[in-house]
């Protein structure tokens, strides 16, 4: 297809103003009229809005009229500015207006100038007859006679007084030269004789005459030579055009060839060649873009598709109806780029247009549009998958379903791929809502239409196959079906490993996927060197395709980093797990920096587990810094989605264990007090299941609130912890502290007596603790001393 690009509608600029005038011989310029409205034959209103009058219109050729100018108070100083046919220029086009009182004050003015400087000449003609008539140069009858005539031209003046005073009333001086006010000026003002030097200092009228003929003359004789070029450039021009049609269309030849035989890095090539010869051919842009996209080269497809957009946009002003189904076709490939570049708010509003164009479309011809507002709901549907908003992506999912089925009713060859793939996506989409079963049945439906399919046309349908064999084995890997969940993913590795030694820059990433899907499952199997030696060969793989996309697969290295991490960790290679763990943890600080709302998660995980491999090897102090940020993050998370609320719990609960443990008693008291009030919520609804926890936490932030000095709260503290579980004997040392540091000695020493014999031991630990803390009261010391003596008879 050959495109032509429209050109743009002419932009004319526009003045409306009053009359500029000279005054006493002085220039005074007219001003601008701001809320004028000006009508262009054929086309909109123009509100003036600046208040030099300026404004600006489309014309859409090179000649225009105008309908009508108003403002309220003013009219139109030439009322025959509405007759004429205006040309476009560079200058600007000036509407000139003023009030009816000082249009009529302008006309009488003139009026007067030109009658003073008629009466003048008519009294100085008057005297000369006189004066030839008293000196005898002219006889009676002579004298008679020029008077006569004289009377006759008076009569004819009173024509050219008003000729001439509508025309200095209406000029404009804005619009002159200097010179050519002075003249006008002159004129106006009867000073006749300066008029007449200053008009006599541009040059001779005949000379100026012969100038213009012979500038005309040069000029005709230009246009023909440039009409002679002109046809030489067409003739050359249509030669050039047969010769980049011929050269595109060679490319695209081996654009096929390659494809043909799999060299696909050749294909690239050729069909990039093709673009880059008419980068204003809107159908050569984006079939370069497709073909990247095909071949996961994103950043590169991203370009030619935006520039297929921006031609597509600019033919559609013109041809709508012929445009719109390419602008939106354009806009959902855009938008599944810029989804899996991870720019997922630029995504969803060019799938939102794309939607409302189908849309639009199908309902005059849903026999030509409904597939394409089907697979533009498939796609938003996915995207909203992608960030974790499922209730609209369901819904998209089901309205794009219903259509494709509808479709392959009629059309079962035709329709029925699309089928398959919106139920696989809907599949998916159960699976992460953990809705098991539903997600099950439809990847078997999924399986059968594609197995079907790939039996008819393999190298078409086995990639999306291998897809959902790969997606069925993860299902079934979840519900501890292992044995099914292996067959299924060594099926998809097969095809996958053909597909990937064939085009490795179209497949490799599922291929990739797969190998670290069956490496999860032998891991949990604990089949580790065989998941080890499938974790290397996925990471491998997605390394080298991040250096050239890493917006596409740094999450997927991160992810198989992570994977590997946990597997060293679990067989014990710590350090190894370490260094796995970091890399993966930068690459996601780095995804989370540009898209939060994705990756931040990604980030309080890595830190979380890093916390957790610290924390297991008794390394506290560099686990502690793992778990705050791992914290800080699940905490601001799990406000706007609850999913998360689970690992901000774990979080809090890791840190007042490492806070205890490191005898950080100022942190670990004030993280009890976000975690208490959680296990209590836990505790009240299920007692049973939460007393042991929720008493074991009051006790421990008792024992924290003594050594903030806060003996009260440390007293109410134990005695809630010993109420809920009065089996956690250990919570009565507390106890007994906190009344003896709050002067209650008697009640103080009942508890240490009760409980002598059983904690004698942590009650002389715990005053050397509170000793070297700090922490024992003055007016306590002498007491510590009376129960030790007690503690030890």
């Amino acid at each position: 297809m050959t495109v032509t690009m429209a050109s743009a509608q002419t932009q004319q600029k526009g003045i409306v103003k009053t009359r500029g005038r000279m005054v006493n011989g002085q220039h005074v310029k007219g001003q601008g009229l701001p809320g004028a409205t000006v009508t262009i034959q054929g086309g909109n209103n123009y509100i003036v809005q600046n208040s030099n009058g300026a404004f600006s219109f489309p014309i859409p050729a090179k000649t225009f009229t105008v309908s009508s100018v108003q403002k309220k108070g003013y009219q139109l100083v030439d009322a025959d500015a509405l007759k004429k046919a205006y040309q476009y220029s560079q200058n600007p086009l000036y509407l000139v207006m003023e009030t009816p009182e000082q249009q009529m004050e302008d006309l009488l003015d003139a009026q007067e100038r030109i009658s003073k400087t008629l009466r003048k000449q008519l009294n100085n003609a008057r005297a000369e007859i006189q004066r030839l008539k008293d000196v005898g140069k002219i006889t009676e009858e002579e004298y008679r006679q020029r008077i006569a005539k004289l009377m006759e031209d008076q009569k004819n003046n009173q024509k050219l007084i008003a000729d001439m005073a509508e025309e200095y009333a209406q000029i404009d001086y804005d619009q002159m030269d200097s010179q050519n006010q002075r003249i006008s000026d002159a004129i106006l003002n009867g000073r006749l004789t300066e008029a007449d030097s200053l008009l006599r200092s541009k040059g001779d009228m005949r000379s100026r005459n012969e100038e213009i003929d012979r500038r005309l003359q040069a000029e005709a004789q230009r246009k023909n030579e440039i009409a002679r070029e002109q046809d030489e450039l067409t003739a050359s021009e249509e030669g050039t055009r047969k010769m980049l049609e011929d050269f595109a269309a060679d490319c695209y030849k081996y654009f096929d060839m390659y494809r043909m035989e799999n060299r696909h890095d050749s294909a690239v090539y050729y069909i990039e060649l093709r673009a880059s010869r008419d980068t204003t051919n809107a159908e050569w842009q984006f079939d370069a873009g497709y073909y990247l996209l095909k071949q996961n080269q994103h950043i590169k497809a991203i370009t030619y598709y935006e520039k297929a957009l921006n031609i597509y946009r600019r033919l559609t002003v013109v041809n709508p109806q012929v445009y719109e189904p390419a602008v939106a076709m354009t806009l959902n490939n855009l938008a599944y780029l810029y989804k899996d570049t991870q720019r997922f708010g630029e995504s969803e509003v060019m799938y939102k247009e794309a939607l409302e164009t189908f849309r639009r479309l199908s309902i005059d011809n849903p026999q030509t549009y409904e597939s394409d507002l089907a697979v533009t709901l498939n796609n938003l549907a996915i995207l909203y998958a992608s960030t974790q908003r499922f209730g609209e992506s369901e819904a998209m999912y089901k309205g794009a379903l219903e259509i494709f089925r509808r479709l392959a009713n009629t059309n079962q060859q035709a329709y029925e791929p699309n089928v398959a793939a919106t139920l696989h996506n809907l599949a998916n989409l159960y699976y992460s809502a953990q809705r098991f079963g539903e997600s099950e049945a439809m990847y078997k439906e999924t399986l059968e239409i594609y197995r079907r399919l790939a039996n008819v046309a393999s190298q078409t349908y086995e990639p999306d196959l291998a897809t959902s064999l790969n997606n069925m084995a993860v299902l079934y890997m979840d519900t501890q079906r292992y044995d099914e969940s292996e067959m299924m993913n060594k099926e998809a590795l097969i095809i996958r490993r053909r597909l990937a030694d064939a085009n490795p820059l179209a497949y490799e990433p599922d291929l990739a996927m797969t190998l670290n899907n069956l490496a999860i499952l032998y891991a949990n199997a604990q089949r580790f060197d065989e998941s080890e030696m499938m974790y290397k060969e996925a990471l491998e793989i997605r390394r080298r395709l991040a250096d050239t996309n890493p917006q596409a697969y740094e999450p997927d290295v991160a992810a198989t980093l992570n994977n590997l991490a946990a597997l060293y960790a679990a067989t014990q290679r710590f350090d190894e797990s370490e260094i796995m763990y970091k890399e993966a943890l930068e690459i996601f600080r780095r995804l989370a920096d540009a898209n939060p709302l994705v990756y931040e998660s990604a980030v309080a995980q890595t830190q979380y587990v890093i916390g957790w491999l610290k924390e297991d090897q008794n390394q506290y102090e560099e686990a502690i810094p793992a778990f705050e940020e791992a914290l800080e993050i699940y905490r601001r998370l799990a406000k706007k989605n609850p999913t998360q609320q689970q690992w901000y719990e774990y979080s809090l609960y890791r840190l007042s264990q490492l806070y205890t443990a490191t005898n950080n008693k100022s942190a670990a008291y004030h993280i009890n007090q976000e975690w208490l009030p959680i296990l209590k919520n836990k505790y009240t609804d299920n007692p049973n299941d939460w007393s042991m926890d929720y008493s074991a936490a009051l006790g421990s932030q008792s024992f924290s609130a003594i050594f903030m000095k806060l003996y009260a709260e440390a007293e109410q503290l134990a005695r809630e912890g010993l109420t809920v579980d009065s089996t956690q004997h250990w919570i009565a040392s507390n106890l007994a502290s906190s009344l003896l540091f709050q002067g209650k000695y008697a009640e103080a020493e009942q508890v240490y007596r009760q409980y002598k014999e059983e904690l004698k031991e942590g009650f002389l630990d715990d005053f050397q603790q509170f000793a070297e803390a700090g922490v024992i009261p003055k007016e306590s010391e002498a007491d510590v001393e009376k129960i030790k003596k007690i503690l030890l008879e």
